[in-house]
């Protein structure tokens, strides 16, 4: 299967695989699909941190505090901001509370699809043109009974 996701694999492979990880667990796993997508947001903040040399803070040293450092730096705008934000809040609600809606892994796997744009666009081709976003068939494996 073809991933919305494929196009980071030439700078990013781990995030094109985090991202087709959550792709592939929309309608079979939910609650992994929506962990996902929250992952790949973490791992996107590192990637950032890295890329503008901001050592990660030796205090507080957490997904949210990461944010607030590339926030207060005027490296996030608003919507990539808020994006983070709900990445990380569903995230936390799909390992502490067994959050597994199939709507809601979709709706956050095409922002994260939205996030991984920016993040290419931004940091790793500025001529980079996203293709349309297809969300995954949800195809059954084969009843072999």
């Amino acid at each position: 299967m073809k991933s919305n996701f494929d196009f980071l694999n030439r700078y990013w492979p781990a995030l094109a695989q985090i991202g087709a990880n959550a792709e592939s667990y929309i309608y079979s796993d939910p609650n992994a699909c929506i962990y996902k997508t929250g992952m790949f947001a973490e791992r996107l903040v590192q990637e950032i941190m890295l890329f503008e040399h901001i050592p990660e803070p030796e205090q507080d040293n957490t997904h949210s505090n990461r944010i607030r450092i590339l926030k207060r730096a005027g490296l996030l705008p608003r919507d990539i901001d808020n994006t983070l934000y709900l990445l990380r809040k569903t995230r936390n609600s799909a390992v502490h509370t067994g959050t597994d809606s199939v709507e809601d892994a979709k709706t956050l796997v095409s922002l994260t699809y939205n996030l991984a744009t920016w993040f290419m666009e931004t940091y790793g081709d500025w001529g980079f043109i996203a293709p349309d976003f297809v969300m995954p068939a949800d195809i059954k494996p084969a009843d072999y009974e």
